[in-house]
Formats: structure tokens, sequence, C-alpha cells
């Protein structure tokens, strides 16, 4: 059992592993599949979940562009906490750094799209500390992530707060 209640799944984690350190499948993803989890979103109005849901946990994120100032949507892994969402990225080698990393660490914030629910959230990087432990809950997830990461050594984690739990938690 995988702490869960449900059992894991090895062969399936191989594949995702393989499939996600693939420099084809990368771009796939990043051209063909998240286009396409956006425009279902998107013409489902939230009711339809981004296909790739059924293979990992899913969300969209919106974030605006740190130097264009439009908005940016980008389908991503993610592991609940809570009301949170623990989202993370490792460049793949031979890419450049994930733009929407860099547009989150800029505003500080963003908006989520989960289980038909639309909620902004403030984003908190995560620190040494708690990095480690939401890691591997997201390498569990997308196991390509562990490949990505040993090649390049570069990784983030954020965990998003809906903004109505940030201001429970803030007293407001």
């Amino acid at each position: 059992m995988n702490g869960k209640g449900t059992f894991a799944r090895p062969a399936s984690a191989r594949l995702k592993r393989s499939l996600g350190s693939n420099r084809v499948v990368v771009w796939a993803i990043k051209h063909i599949v998240s286009p396409i989890d956006r425009l279902t979103v998107k013409v489902g109005r939230g009711r339809i979940p981004p296909p790739t849901s059924l293979a990992v946990p899913t969300l969209l994120l919106t974030t605006v562009g740190r130097r264009s100032g439009l908005k940016r949507t980008i389908p991503l892994v993610f592991v609940p906490d809570g009301d949170a969402y623990v989202v993370g990225n490792a460049r793949p080698v031979g890419e450049r750094r994930n733009p929407w990393v860099l547009n989150l660490r800029a505003s500080g914030s963003g908006t989520v799209r989960h289980d038909g629910r639309t909620r902004d959230v403030i984003a908190h990087e995560l620190g040494a500390d708690e990095l480690e432990r939401w890691w591997r809950e997201l390498a569990a997830a997308w196991p390509a992530f562990e490949t990505h990461y040993a090649g390049t050594g570069e990784r983030s984690v954020f965990r998003l707060e809906p903004v109505e739990s940030h201001d429970r938690f803030a007293g407001r």
C-alpha cells in the first residue's frame, strides 16, 4: 500500500517514468497534450476534466506572464495538501526553464481550475525542509520528475493555497 489506502502500480510508474523522460514524448506533451488539456477545459467550461487527469492528478494553473502581462494557462501534475495543491517541476535536459515557474515566482499568485472549480491561489515556494517530502509525493504521481531532476539538478515545488484558506490562516 502507498499510504493513501491504495496499492501502488509499479508497471504504471515505470511506464510514466520512461514516457515522461523521452525527448519526443516531452515535446508532444508540451506542444500537443497540454494544448488539448487547455482546450478541453475551455470548451467544456470546466465541466470536463483535462484528458491527462485520467493518468495523473492534473489541475490547470493560470499565471500572468512576467514580461508579457498576458494570462498563461498550463496543466500541471499536483498532490493535494488539505485545501491546497502542491505542484512541481523538474527541468528536462535540453529544455529551457519552464515559464510557469518563473511567472509564479514573479507574481506570487494565480488561479487554479480543478474538478470544475476555479480558485484564486497564493503561491509559496517550498524550502528545503518541506521540499524533500513533497518531492517524493510528486515523483510518485509522475515518476519522470526524478529522471528530469537527475539530469539537470533543477526542480521547483510550490504550495498553492486558496485565497479563502490563506485569509483564514492569516486571521483576516
